[in-house]
């Protein structure tokens, strides 16, 4: 049985790399949400990245794989929520993790290798009680949160989930492509010499956000919200309004021209449009439209969007 938790929660924030999850995390700062303690530039929860961002161990199949994810998100819950004292048992399970990232890394470019995984590990040790007056409840971001939306739903049993979903044609020429490194053979998509790699990116977005929202309607409900990363910068009123209600927030005690400062739009948005889409299957496309986005195409003098 878990733990008495000291703040409500918690709200998992997650998406394909690259998908605008910084943002969300954001405004659930400036909202009073806890976040956790050792976060990176974006914002990702490092904990959670030391704890579960593993793939050789996640991809492997294994009978006590639930056992040890509930043991991992048992840790983390303590260390985010409590003062924690760790057991030997729990000890060992986050020097197992650092060890495994100290020496693997966790993405193909080794990121995480030597003394990166061992700070992360000290910093839970170490980690002291939180001063919970000053927050209205917790949660975390982290892209990779959407692999876990069946463990996070047994385990919690209130947890929400945002997730961020970005085009997936712009995404598929982004050079964040570390999940699809880390994750593609969980969907039947591996990069390979003889595959245009934007094609393979592009597919493992249609299969990956497919996935999380289909277990995340399923699973949570009403606990579960799907943010469209362009909507929100293109309308941030609105947007920030869906996601105050959805957190169970009145407006009217919050500084919504302070929150719908936050999105910007990136420079990034509609890159996919200088390259040959020719490159993309007609059914992949098809369910880009499918997700909610429009597609442009310039065919020499006709220009059109598809919907």
């Amino acid at each position: 049985m878990r733990d008495k938790r000291y703040l409500p929660g918690p709200i998992g924030i997650g998406g394909v790399g690259g998908s605008g999850t910084r943002v969300i995390a954001k405004i659930l700062m400036q909202l009073g949400f806890y976040m956790g303690f050792d976060l990176n530039s974006a914002d990702d929860n490092l904990t959670f990245t030391l704890l579960f961002k593993r793939p050789k161990w996640f991809i492997r199949k294994s009978p006590q794989k639930e056992a040890e994810i509930f043991e991992g998100l048992s840790i983390f819950e303590k260390a985010m929520t409590a003062r924690f004292t760790p057991s030997i048992s729990e000890s060992r399970y986050i020097i197992r993790s650092a060890t495994e990232i100290a020496v693997n890394g966790h993405d193909k470019s080794h990121s995480g290798r030597g003394m990166w995984a061992i700070k992360r590990a000290l910093n839970i040790l170490k980690f002291k009680h939180i001063d919970i007056s000053r927050y209205i409840g917790w949660g975390w971001k982290e892209p990779n949160t959407h692999l876990f939306i069946d463990y996070l739903a047994k385990y919690f049993h209130d947890v929400r989930y945002i997730h961020v979903i970005r085009n997936g044609l712009d995404m598929a020429y982004s050079t964040n492509q570390a999940q699809l490194y880390n994750w593609g053979t969980l969907f039947g998509v591996m990069p390979n010499p003889s595959e245009s790699l934007p094609k393979l990116s592009l597919q493992y977005w249609i299969r990956a956000n497919n996935r999380a929202i289909n277990k995340g309607r399923k699973l949570l409900g009403e606990r579960f919200l799907l943010i469209n990363f362009d909507r929100l910068c293109l309308f941030p009123e609105e947007e920030t309004s869906l996601l105050i209600n959805f957190l169970g927030l009145s407006e009217s005690n919050i500084d919504i021209n302070t929150l719908k400062s936050l999105p910007k739009v990136p420079s990034s948005m509609g890159r996919y449009m200088k390259h040959d889409m020719s490159v993309f299957d007609k059914s992949d496309i098809q369910a880009v439209l499918d997700l909610g986005f429009e597609v442009f195409q310039d065919k020499g003098n006709e220009s059109y969007i598809t919907k």
